[in-house]
């Protein structure tokens, strides 16, 4: 089997930069225009982000203590009574009769179907989640829903620049660009963290990092969080105190809390998926709209009890990251948010899992430092680094984000300490669910409906080989001057498949291919073969990437390719079709499975 040792990187050939110019190689001139889009978008969804957390305060002020105020308040802190039951399930009737009546979109958590319209809506979003996403979510978390902000507003950030995609007339992949940009402005205006909602668009929607995509991103999420800062200013909004870790030894309690972490993830992932089978299939008529109510109603229950699952629970966050809860409260807050959570976005309501999922962590990656300060007093630090860890590690895991998750938590703590701490429990959390899941929190509803979706992406090897790696460099060529009565005298066939016909002076005229020999009806015709020449093909250079000369082939309809010497004449010096440049997935599929030392190359001729 042939083999193509194709280099990790590669610098860009001398000889095109020379012919093409240096300007627009690297970068298409278009991606500025985008970068002017992709700030509106950003500055557009900073401003709704901002607009849907004062309507989340305004809906608590409301319906959990009876007045009228945009003023910061969370329900834990009201004095219901039983009455508290029953103010979830008016949320829940209200965003059913949404969802039923007007956009079945609006159920979940907003982010995978981010996805779904990235990956197979050619990234069309409609106007009404634009505009029905954030009311329906400041009604769900104002009415109590367990939930956090972020996932609606990504949604929301996302069907705005969606929408400006559309209406600029923009390709379906800048749409998917300024989508994105939409979504990273979001998380970064709700939590005042750039570089999580770069990452969130880079791992959630964008699945590759690419200047034409990440500038534009980048661009938003900065625009968005300076209009975070100019409403509440540069205060973290979950200050820490400054962690310390007492000393490398204490890296292998962070990776057992990793381990816990995850499967805390599988079992979130596994139950949320089964409670929306269930409540899909309820036997009730109208079951969009009763669905919802039944979920609050359960959480109604739970609220009574532990009225911290209320709202986004941002001020059980601050609590567990300042260590100021006893390990009864830290254990009895995450085990009531999981089941609050999973309860409620199962029965078909909206919200984000994004904060719950710091709650469950927080609370049990205390709870877990306090006991292990019984066994290794020497080496725990404070509880509450624990806490920061093992949320990251949690949201890491069930979203399968983990840079997303530990840049947010970094940025949260503003703190150089908790950086490799970080690093490890949330890459193990993030190991142990991949480990036993398939899919994430963000995929498995996708999945249900027959989609295929992937969260692993990496360079396509189209884009690491060049035409001189995979080109044929022995094949016949026929002089242009020939007559095609000779030719056949003389051809024998054999492995030939495609050959080129060059004039006196060695330079490119057409192809043939050997059926093209045999298509004339009267063989003793003096045809030369330069009458007979074809020009289906892409020329190309040796030192040419793939991936590009395979895209045009694509834009030309051609399965052939001819690559000839980058200076003076178009001297023919290797053939190329289709099947040659598949074989370089054959090539990538061998380095994945075996040992190169073990099996040495073989070099195409």
């Amino acid at each position: 089997m042939a083999e193509f040792p194709i280099p990790e990187s590669a610098a860009a050939p001398e000889s095109l930069s020379n012919k093409k110019g240096q300007f627009g190689v690297a970068l298409e001139p278009e991606v500025v225009r985008i970068c002017f889009f992709a700030i509106l978008v950003g500055l557009v969804a900073g401003l709704t982000a901002q607009g849907l957390l004062e309507l989340i305060y305004f809906f608590t002020n409301v319906f959990f203590y009876g007045k009228f105020s945009f003023a910061i308040t969370y329900p834990a802190h009201n004095h219901l009574g039983l009455w508290v039951i029953l103010i979830p399930a008016i949320g829940g009737l209200v965003v059913g009769l949404m969802i039923h009546f007007w956009e079945p979109t609006l159920k979940g958590h907003g982010i995978p179907e981010a996805m779904e319209s990235v990956l197979f809506g050619h990234s069309r979003m409609r106007i009404r989640v634009a505009v029905l996403k954030p009311l329906a979510t400041a009604l769900a978390i104002g009415t109590g829903g367990p939930f956090g902000a972020e996932g609606p507003i990504i949604q929301t950030g996302a069907a705005l620049g969606s929408l400006f995609g559309q209406a600029m007339g923009l390709t379906p992949y800048y749409r998917r660009v300024l989508l994105a940009s939409g979504a990273a402005a979001g998380m970064a205006a709700t939590f005042t963290a750039p570089l999580a909602g770069i990452l969130v668009a880079v791992e959630l929607l964008l699945f590759e990092l690419r200047a034409r995509s990440f500038i534009p991103v980048a661009f938003a999420a900065a625009v968005a969080t300076g209009v975070r800062i100019h409403f509440v200013g540069w205060a973290p909004l979950f200050p820490t105190p400054a962690f310390k870790l007492t000393g490398m030894r204490e890296l292998w309690l962070f990776a057992v809390l990793g381990i816990l972490m995850g499967l805390v993830g599988i079992a979130m992932i596994r139950v949320l998926s089964w409670l929306e089978d269930f409540f899909d299939h309820l036997p009730i008529r109208g079951a969009l709209i009763w669905s919802p109510v039944i979920g609050a109603l359960a959480l109604g229950v739970i609220g009574y009890f532990y009225p911290q699952v209320f709202g986004t629970s941002y001020d059980t966050i601050r609590d567990m990251l300042n260590d100021r809860l006893t390990v009864g409260k830290l254990v009895g807050a995450s085990v009531a948010k999981f089941w609050a959570l999973v309860i409620s976005l199962g029965s078909g309501t909206t919200g984000g899992v994004f904060a719950p999922s710091l709650v469950v962590g927080g609370g049990l990656g205390a709870a877990f430092a306090v006991g292990a300060q019984h066994i290794f007093p020497s080496v725990v630090s404070n509880p509450a680094f624990y806490a920061l860890a093992a949320m990251a590690a949690v949201f890491g895991g069930i979203a399968r984000a983990p840079f997303t998750s530990i840049v947010f938590l970094f940025e949260l703590s503003h703190n150089p300490n908790s950086l490799l701490p970080l690093i490890v429990c949330v890459m193990v959390s993030d190991g142990v669910v991949r480990l036993f899941s398939r899919d994430s929190i963000m995929t498995v509803k996708l999945v249900k409906r027959g989609l295929i979706v992937l969260q692993d992406y990496s360079v396509p090897v189209l884009m690491r080989a060049r035409m001189d790696q995979v080109m044929r460099k022995q094949f016949a060529v026929f002089q242009g001057q020939d007559e095609l009565r000779k030719v056949l005298e003389t051809f024998v066939p054999g492995n030939e498949t495609l050959m080129p016909v060059v004039d006196a002076a060695g330079a490119l005229i057409g192809i043939v291919e050997p059926h093209d020999l045999l298509r004339t009806e009267s063989p003793d015709h003096h045809f030369r073969m330069r009458e007979l020449a074809r020009r289906d093909y892409v020329l190309a250079y040796p030192e040419e990437s793939v991936d590009q000369v395979h895209r045009d082939m694509m834009l030309k309809n051609t399965e052939n390719v001819v690559v000839v010497q980058p200076t003076g004449p178009r001297k023919p010096v290797g053939i190329a079709q289709a099947n040659e440049i598949l074989q370089l997935r054959r090539w990538l599929l061998e380095e994945e499975t075996r040992d190169p030392e073990k099996t040495p190359h073989k070099t195409r001729t």
